[in-house]
């Protein structure tokens, strides 16, 4: 099918070289020379007008117009892929184990219910869920892995969820005796991967500031409970934040960026068709 973009097949393309990280990856899954990955990219990128694609020291990545355009088509692709390959096998039962690994709180907030629904539906299903603090990555064909880096996903499918929004927070008591005017003065409270924060301030001025925390810890719902008992400040994300939690935020005309979350799992030709199913029940039930 022919469209504004070139074909249906340049926009899988792009999504493939986004996906796996290099035209000379995409390449090879798809048994394309890098040369057409190239010439074809390129040429969609001409017809739009913009730049999908851009260096980042070794690493091909999706420039901010890019990005939106993957998550867009991703999701689609990936979706179409499946049906495809059901289409192509016989009646399969939805049957098998699955290996989950999710964050406390998202299994808690998001996805309870769900697996147990699921369960009772399809009986001769059984998951495996590894409830953690850190981020993971797949280690069979049956895993998915909620996760917010993707870095070392290579040659994996890498599906958008949600955008997390997030705002610095503080406990009443602890606002009450330190009432602070810049963000650089507040006692830290960070997970392990937050060595700085990114903001854009009441002045629309992009900054960076590093943080030094009172405490650090590998888990959100820690982080939350430290901020809540007055410990200091924390970056956290709204969704976490309850009316009934005695927290306020602070510097709320300054900009955060969201985090993207993704739901993560090997590639394979031929998806179980319990595993395709969980899936997409799962990215439904996002915020």
């Amino acid at each position: 099918m022919d469209s504004i973009f070139g074909t249906i097949d340049d926009l899988f393309l792009f999504c493939k070289v986004v996906q796996l990280g290099s035209q000379q990856a995409a390449a090879k899954a798809l048994g394309l020379p890098v040369s057409t990955v190239s010439r074809r990219v390129s040429l969609m990128e001409e017809k739009l007008g913009v730049r999908l694609l851009e260096k980042k020291g070794r690493e091909l990545v999706p420039t901010e117009t890019g990005q939106h355009y993957y998550q867009l088509l991703e999701n689609q692709f990936t979706a179409l892929e499946s049906h495809c390959h059901q289409l192509s096998e016989n009646i399969e039962a939805v049957a098998g184990n699955i290996r989950l690994s999710l964050p406390y709180r998202f299994y808690n907030f998001y996805v309870r219910e769900l697996i147990t629904d699921f369960l009772l539906e399809f009986p001769q299903t059984s998951i495996e869920i590894n409830l953690c603090a850190e981020d993971a990555l797949p280690e069979t064909d049956r895993d998915l892995v909620l996760t917010f880096d993707i870095t070392r996903a290579e040659e994996m499918v890498a599906r958008p969820l949600f955008f997390a929004e997030h705002g610095v927070f503080v406990a009443k008591s602890y606002w009450d005796k330190n009432a602070v005017t810049q963000l650089d003065q507040l006692d830290r409270i960070r997970l392990e991967d937050q060595k700085s924060i990114t903001y854009t301030d009441q002045t629309q001025t992009l900054k960076q500031i590093h943080i030094h925390p009172r405490l650090q810890v590998n888990d959100i719902g820690q982080v939350l409970h430290a901020t809540i008992k007055g410990l200091g400040a924390a970056t956290l994300p709204y969704h976490l934040i309850t009316p009934e939690m005695d927290v306020i935020e602070i510097f709320a005309d300054y900009q955060f960026p969201p985090r993207q979350s993704y739901l993560v799992y090997k590639q394979r030709k031929f998806q179980p068709k319990a595993l395709t199913i969980l899936i997409e029940r799962l990215i439904e039930a996002m915020p």
